[in-house]
Order: C-alpha cells, then structure tokens, then sequence
C-alpha cells in the first residue's frame, strides 16, 4: 500500500484496469466509487511520499546517534505505516465493498518486477527485492530508535510470499526465521468459503499462488509461490481449523518457538522434530535435478530403523552427476543406459537439444563458468514420447527407498511403525506404506495427487496422516542449540557457583538444620 500511495491518484485508478479474470466482486462503477476519496488519497499520498523520502535518506540520519528531530521522524514514520495504512487499505475496501485480494497480489508482482506498483515499459533490475528492501530499510530505522532507548528490537514480517525475499532476509539476520502456518486441504477450502469464495475463485487463488506448478522460471522471480516457501520454512506451525481466539493448540505453537528464538535449547526437540530433522538431512543425499525429497522409518517409539531419499538405485549415476554433454558425445558410457546411448529416435531428440544449447548466448555463458549440465531423462523422454509418465523417472521415492533398506539389510519388520517424509507420499509409496502397516505418517510438503483420500483414507487398517508441525533444518540447530550449558548459566546468571565450597555457611555446633 506504501508503493501504491507513492503514484498519482489517477494512477491509482488505472490500477484497477485488469486484463483477463477481474477480481472477485469487481463492478464496472467501482472507478466513479474512488473519486469520492480522491481528497483524502492526495493527502495520504503526500505522507507517503514524504515517508518515502525518509527512507531513502536514511543513510543521512546518524543511527548510532539519534537527534531529537530523527526520533520525531521515526515515530511518524511508524505511525503511518503500523497505523495509517491499514485504515487507510479499510477505508478503499469500504468504498468499493470488497476487498482488495486481487489488486494487492497484482501489485505485488508489478513491485517485484518493475518497483512500482503499476505496470512500468520496462523491468527494473532491483526489482525482485525491492519489497524487502523496503521493509529492510523500515526495520532499520525501527532498531535505530529502539537502540536509542536500550530496547530490543523483534520485528514480524506478515507475510512474505516470494522465495527470492526470503533470500533476501536470511543472507541479511542470522536471528531470521521463517514460519509457515498449514493446515490441512479440507480446512483451507472451509476457511475460504466461509469468506465468500467460490470454487471458481479459489481455483483463480491457487494459480496465481502456485506458480511453480507451470514451470515458468523467468516469472518466479516476481510472482507469489506458497509452496515453495513453505518448502523453505524454517518453522512449521499446524492450524486446527479452530477461532484463532480460541485456539490454544496454535497460541501454545507460536509461543514455544517465540520462547526459543529468545532463549535457545530451553527445552529439547520434541520426537517427531527429531526424527524429521533426520529426514530433512537425508534428502541433501539427493542426485535428483527437480526436487530433492527425504524419508525416515521408525517403529511405535520413534527409534529410526532405516533412512531413505529420491535417488536411482545403488551402481547407477544420479542425474545431478551425469552431463548431457557426455551422453551427446558419448563419453562416460557407464552413467548412461543402453536405451539413451542406443536408441535412434530417442537421439534424435538429443541432437535436437544439443543445437539449442550450442546456439543459445545463454548456454554457453553458463558452460562457460563450468557448470554441469545436468541431464535429465524424464524430460527428454516425455519430449520423445510425447506424454507424461511418472513410471519412466530414474530415481527411486525417498519413501520407497526407505522401506527397501528395511528388506535389503534384513530388518524384523516395521507393522505398526511410522514413516515421515518432506513430501507426502505418492499413490505408489501409499500403496506400500499401507502393505507395511505404518500406522502413522508425518509430512511437510502436500504432494499432488489423491493417494491421501484414495489410498490412505480407506478400509480397516488406514494410518493416521499429520502435517508436520516444528522447527526443521537451520532453526533445529539455532532454536535447540544452547549459546552456553543451562548449568553454567544458571551460576552465571545467579552468582552462585554450586562447587565453591567457602561460599557453604557451617551451622553453630548444637543446631540443626531442619
């Protein structure tokens, strides 16, 4: 809202002329609504422009130092931003009588793309971070004015939905966690329909969240992607489906992690983080080019009988390792099957490629700096067949991989045992899970498909299915990880230093201590 407060009223206005879907609700008449607050907006957008200004002047205020008048600036610049706008945002919602969903995510990419919040001729190359450049710089002088005043500064961040701003802050605070609130397919859709979305619109929500879904690279760089920031959470907090008021299950989450982030290894991993984490660790062991997934089986009491990760079977070349250059020349023969040396259709499909590569500026600045070029056979083989088939992927599930260490090292069995993976299992690992007897299955990431209400949601012996909740990855390590022993802290802290024996006071003879 900052970014479109900074246009002209009638920019303002132009922003609402969207291409293609309209947003939810939007009325031809909405623009001739907006003139009604066109005083106020020319006055908001001269504080705005002002806040602006401050900002980009803050390497001219002295943050160590603060003068009277930088206070006042601040404080203004905190009001308006953690007050105003927000009234401000109500008071455009209520003048048109929806609210502003679809514009906000549009202006968003424009912001990400050309550092405005309307469509620009051209792309600004600061553009991807220029949103969290713009909190950055806000967190900055917030910290100034808090040191000022020998206060700590902990800052929330709601939301960020683009990984390249994630980026931005973990390279930036060693302190940054990020945290994703789930939940579960079924309650996300109540929770929409209870505001009114159809599932027309629901579906126009999750194209435009879910970019990664259409493989389109050059636009993940400004558009939203949920999913794959969830896949770089740091934490990961379960919504019930219950009244935020009243949900004690998600107060009793935020305020462990909140107790953590404060106060590291104030009490240790729970099971299900522990053995996570070991998941999340096995999936580094991943060849796989597209998405590297872990898995960890354990009996009843969380004790791990095996480890798995998505990667083709023991003897052959993981794809990260094999070169497309090698199977288009015929070198490192061992890496390559009989099929992809062999067969004349299918090398034709690589010659085609190889002639994209040698011809393309781009390809050959990226060989140049010696990158590998990777080779993936999946792709090239939908290319040559000309259909999609998750049959034809070297590598093996990180699920199934898992349950085969169980057979191949001569486990006892694992009935009744759990499994937890990064990714939920497909239709095919399901299958074997339920063969299995897990009875508990613990996931992060929603893995597309039906083998949930199809496989798992189905007969006498289903498991039970958890979204995983915890800290994972980095934040295992920071949150559970003391800066000093909680004994050593303790004396420190206290001044009482329990081995010092001259500090023990002797009774008077004849008197006992109770």
């Amino acid at each position: 809202m900052l970014f479109v407060l900074l246009n002209t009223f009638e920019s303002f206005l132009k922003a609402f002329e969207r291409t293609g879907q309209k947003a939810k609700g939007q009325s031809s008449g909405e623009k001739d609504m907006l003139k009604k607050i066109e005083d106020d907006y020319k006055e908001w957008s001269e504080k705005a422009k002002a806040i602006d200004e401050l900002l980009s002047k803050k390497g001219e205020i002295n943050l160590k130092e603060l003068s009277t008048d930088d206070k006042n600036k601040i404080e203004e610049l905190k009001s308006f931003i953690f007050d105003k706008i927000p009234k401000i945002r109500e008071k455009i919602e209520e003048t048109i009588s929806r609210k502003l969903t679809m514009e906000l995510q549009l202006w968003g990419d424009n912001i990400r793309k050309y550092n405005s919040s309307i469509q620009e001729d051209t792309i600004a190359s600061n553009a991807p971070s220029a949103l969290a450049e713009m909190i950055n710089k806000i967190i900055k002088l917030l910290r100034a004015l808090n040191n000022s005043e020998s206060k700590p500064t902990l800052v929330m961040i709601d939301a960020l939905r683009n990984p390249y701003e994630i980026l931005y802050f973990r390279e930036r605070y060693s302190s940054f966690y990020l945290m994703s609130v789930n939940t579960t397919e079924q309650i996300r859709k109540d929770n929409l329909h209870k505001l009114d979305y159809k599932d027309t619109d629901i579906k126009i929500l999750d194209e435009k969240e879910h970019p990664a879904k259409s493989k389109d690279i050059e636009s993940s760089f400004y558009s939203q992607d949920i999913e794959r920031c969830v896949e770089l959470s740091d934490i990961l907090v379960v919504h019930n489906g219950q009244k935020v008021e009243e949900n004690v299950d998600l107060k009793k989450q935020i305020i462990k992690y909140i107790a953590l982030m404060k106060h590291p290894g104030l009490i240790p991993p729970s099971p299900q983080e522990r053995v996570m984490q070991i998941a999340f660790t096995a999936k580094l062991n991943s060849g796989c080019i597209s998405r590297q997934v872990g898995a960890a089986v354990t009996d009843e009491h969380f004790s791990i009988k095996s480890i798995g990760w998505n990667t083709v079977p023991e003897g052959q070349t993981p794809c990260s390792l094999r070169s497309f250059e090698d199977l288009y020349s015929r070198s490192d023969l061992n890496a390559f099957s009989n099929f992809e040396k062999s067969n004349s259709d299918f090398r034709r499909v690589i010659d085609s490629f190889h002639l994209q590569y040698d011809t393309k500026q781009e390809s050959s600045k990226f060989r140049e700096k010696g990158h590998t070029l990777s080779f993936c056979f999946k792709d090239f083989y939908t290319v040559y067949k000309g259909e999609k088939n998750q049959v034809h992927t070297r590598s093996l599930h990180a699920e199934e991989n898992a349950f085969l260490q169980l057979v191949k090292y001569g486990a006892k069995g694992i009935k009744g045992g759990k499994l937890f993976t990064t990714a939920s299992p497909c239709e095919l690992c399901a299958k074997k899970a339920y063969q299995l007897g897990i009875k508990e299955i613990y996931y992060i990431d929603a893995y597309p498909g039906i083998s949930m209400e199809h496989i798992l949601d189905c007969g006498d012996n289903k498991p039970q299915v958890f979204l995983f909740q915890g800290a994972i990855g980095r934040a295992y390590d920071s949150l559970y990880n003391p800066l000093m022993s909680y004994k050593d802290e303790i004396a420190y802290l206290t001044g009482v230093k329990i081995k010092d024996k001259s500090s023990v006071k002797k009774q008077p003879e004849g008197k006992q201590e109770n």
